[in-house]
């Protein structure tokens, strides 16, 4: 059978089991309590709710402490909620209502692990035939089923070999290959490229996409590392103690943030902290340390005569050399370019505050030391209440 028969027919028996127009996975009002030593309750999940399609990556982003591995953990069965609904392919796996909450094994999913969790005793075609065996699938197609998969995710000339005689990258394919060989049509991410080096990981994402379009099951993957969520997302959720701060498809969460955290934790953005002076359908004019800044984007929660920060993407913003005319223009101390290859950083400086601006690095930067202007457009500033502290 050939390679594309192969991955047609896998995929149909993984999008098989969804009904149209129905989310593989349901999560309803969820919430997770833990106890400190001190008695205190401390909300890992506090009122979560959401959707998975099949086809779609849901990534959960976030901060050590937010939650995001412990809504990934209840969703699989290895924490016990304290309340809330969970629904796979429609039939409920965790409902504190109707008292049920199915082992791991009963709730028709796969997980890849951060550690890979690879049997090291196992050579890499019984790591994979694992779950299959374990479902009483007669030994030939076993075979055949494994062997299909290994090429599929490029591991078939390593079927022989053992976990430790393999490369972290190859072990991770290994970990895919045994979550997808199962045919369920939820797959469970928990940090899974976190151990390989960044080319691999790198590489690893793009064929990771190109196996979800393939097979076409739905993914829920935690992960702190907002390029990779950037990159593999088709939503992301970004967790703040526990509840979903904003949950937005990559360009949105970045070009749209809704709050201060979702703005400065998603990507790199300047900040300035002032005073409101006034609050118009146009923004928000804020007074800063740097001078006036004008707002074209404000939180509802902007009031005039409270404090707010004005956040604007680095690549927003422009440094020149004279002085622009039109608001948000600021004088400021050229200090250095650092040249990323696909882009410049600029670093510029005011009263011992840093500020970055990028450019695409084709003119030539200001000489060190120089006095410059820092300007962007009103349309691209937003205006948020400060949040109040981070995740712990």
């Amino acid at each position: 059978m050939s390679l594309m028969k192969s991955a047609t027919r896998t995929a149909e028996k993984v999008s098989g089991n969804a009904e149209p127009g129905r989310p593989v996975l349901s999560v309803r009002n969820l919430r997770k309590h833990f106890v400190r030593s001190n008695g205190a309750k401390v909300p890992a999940v506090d009122g979560v709710s959401l959707d998975v399609a099949a086809g779609e990556c849901l990534v959960l982003l976030g901060p050590s402490g937010c939650g995001k591995t412990t809504l990934l953990r209840s969703i699989a069965g290895l924490e016990h909620p304290d309340s809330g609904e969970i629904l796979i392919e429609g039939r409920r796996v965790y409902s504190s209502e109707a008292r049920v909450d199915r082992p791991p094994q009963q709730r028709s999913l796969s997980m890849v692990f951060q550690s890979y969790a690879l049997w090291p005793n196992m050579s890499i075609f019984d790591n994979i035939a694992y779950p299959l065996r374990q479902r009483g699938v007669a030994r030939g197609e076993v075979r055949s089923e494994v062997e299909r998969i290994c090429s599929l995710v490029g591991i078939g000339e390593v079927v022989s070999a053992y976990p430790n005689h393999i490369s972290g990258g190859q072990q991770q394919r290994v970990a895919l290959a045994r979550a997808l060989v199962s045919g369920d049509s939820l797959v469970l991410f928990d940090e899974p490229l976190s151990n390989v080096d960044a080319k691999v990981r790198k590489d690893l994402r793009v064929e990771l996409t190109a196996l979800q379009s393939k097979f076409g099951f739905a993914a829920v993957y935690v992960t702190h590392d907002q390029e990779e969520a950037m990159e593999l997302g088709h939503r992301i959720a970004v967790l703040e103690r526990g509840t979903v701060a904003q949950l937005a498809d990559p360009r949105t969460l970045y070009s749209l943030p809704v709050s201060h955290y979702v703005a400065t934790f998603v990507g790199s953005a300047n900040e300035l902290e002032g005073q409101v002076e006034s609050v118009t359908p146009d923004g928000a004019v804020i007074s800063t340390p740097l001078g006036k800044v004008v707002a074209g984007r404000a939180g509802l929660d902007v009031e005039a005569g409270s404090t707010a920060v004005a956040v604007f993407r680095p690549e927003r913003a422009r440094v020149v050399a004279e002085q622009p005319t039109g608001p948000n223009a600021w004088p400021v101390t050229y200090r250095s370019e650092m040249f990323s290859g696909n882009h410049a950083e600029h670093v510029v400086t005011r009263d011992h505050v840093i500020y970055r601006v990028w450019s695409d690095g084709v003119s030539a930067p200001p000489a060190p030391a120089s006095e410059a202007w820092m300007c962007v457009d009103p349309a691209d500033v937003h205006a948020f209440r400060p949040r109040s502290d981070a995740n712990g």
